[in-house]
């Protein structure tokens, strides 16, 4: 399947400055890849109102346009992403540039989905492993943890922002779930990048998945 039309989907808003050097590989490959953010129509004030309550058990984290990072509730934002999906139907892949769990819960034939990606590589990778998880905040911890553990995992979680990167940070949350015995690190976002697992492997004696990496990867593969 050569020249497969590539709609890349983020939560927030396109393009995704910080995805501009792996989407533009996706292009060098031979692939035509447009980009659209399910926020890109909407106003501040509609944004912000789709803010997670306090009592928001499933958030999600993404970028503006002008690079500013923003807390979503999934529950709010559903209805605008399979409204946003729904429109490209002519695309051969639509990818949603999102590690949220979304199984069964957008419609569309053409949907490629990180979390079910991930989550069965990882289960063709081993059974029996214990995974440490890195999300952007720690109030994800649970809607993160769950989605693994109901791939039948042991998983530990911490935080360290991609959109607030400090490699520092990053190598301490890393060593931390590593010391209680962690056998894979997964970065567990699509903000995260090759650079940021390179800053860090060197340190630690685990290997780390990086999502965007491994699902730019496939869609390489299968298109």
């Amino acid at each position: 399947m050569k020249h497969s039309n590539i709609a890349v989907v983020t939560i927030g808003q396109a393009p995704r400055k910080d995805m501009a050097k792996d989407i533009q590989q996706l292009r060098e490959s031979g692939l035509h890849v447009q980009e659209y953010g399910v926020l890109d129509s909407l106003s501040s004030d509609e944004i912000a109102r789709l803010s997670p309550a306090i009592e928001d058990t499933d958030v999600l984290v993404t970028l503006l346009a002008n690079g500013e990072q923003v807390k979503l509730s999934k529950q709010k934002l559903m209805p605008y992403i399979q409204q946003c999906i729904s429109k490209l139907h002519e695309f051969t892949w639509v990818l949603l540039m999102c590690t949220g769990d979304f199984t069964n819960k957008l419609s569309s034939n053409n949907l490629l989905l990180p979390d079910r990606m991930m989550t069965n590589l990882v289960k063709g990778l081993h059974t029996e492993l214990t995974l440490g998880l890195i999300g952007p905040e720690p109030e994800q911890q649970h809607t993160v943890a769950d989605k693994w553990q109901k791939a039948q995992f042991n998983v530990m979680f911490s935080a360290s922002s991609p959109y607030h990167f400090n490699a520092r940070h990053l190598l301490a949350k890393a060593r931390l779930l590593e010391d209680k015995g962690a056998d894979l690190l997964i970065l567990d976002c699509m903000g995260y990048s090759s650079t940021m697992k390179n800053t860090i492997k060197d340190q630690l004696s685990i290997p780390i998945i990086v999502p965007r990496e491994a699902v730019f990867t496939i869609l390489k593969a299968i298109s």
